[in-house]
């Protein structure tokens, strides 16, 4: 295992990043822990050759793809590691501190296994932020809110949150679509 203070030093990177990043590359299969003998000591080491066979594959599948789509490949995997690097980032800045590894693990949980879009993370973020609530679990119940109201795509969630900011209800209904018993409105202010 590389010694956290020296990969600091050399790096610039805070000892919270370098685990992030190692956890990264283990959680996408990018390294893996093995043990290694070194005469009679027995050693935990990282082992990057899943990612080193990975780029070998995309290069090689880059050789059999049109030009026009070689550039295009490149950008979208390029894209996702960096969107997903910026999602952290975001939180730890809208939080106003540093992520605690069980949060980062929370955040690629919703990522890998819920399936979140990053974009739809990032609506999560705001409205925790706009409601002040600088919290996981809070962003958490506005997705699986989100995912009862069957809103999936981005599109969706922003033209059901401005649906709620200009007063309709949250199914999309107005009241001429209402089938309910008739309720009278009496003002109050007369």
């Amino acid at each position: 295992m590389p010694n956290v203070e020296r990969l600091v030093s050399q790096t610039g990177f805070s000892k919270d990043k370098i685990y992030q990043l190692f956890h990264s590359l283990i959680e996408h299969k990018n390294a893996v822990i093995t043990t290694v003998k070194r005469g009679k000591d027995q050693l935990d080491a990282y082992d990057f050759s899943p990612m080193y066979q990975k780029i070998m594959n995309l290069v090689s599948h880059q050789d059999t793809l049109p030009d026009d789509q070689t550039d295009t490949t490149v950008k979208q995997v390029a894209t996702v590691n960096y969107d997903r690097s910026n999602l952290f980032t975001d939180v730890e800045r809208e939080f106003g501190r540093t992520l605690s590894p069980i949060e980062m693990e929370t955040i690629s949980g919703w990522l890998d296994i819920d399936h979140y879009s990053v974009e739809v993370i990032m609506l999560a973020l705001k409205e925790a932020v706009l409601n002040q609530v600088y919290n996981l679990k809070y962003m958490d119940r506005i997705m699986l809110n989100w995912d009862k109201l069957n809103l999936k795509s981005v599109t969706q969630i922003q033209n059901y949150l401005n649906n709620r900011e200009s007063g309709s209800s949250q199914t999309g209904h107005n009241d001429q679509n209402y089938a309910g018993p008739e309720i009278p409105f009496i003002d109050l202010n007369k």
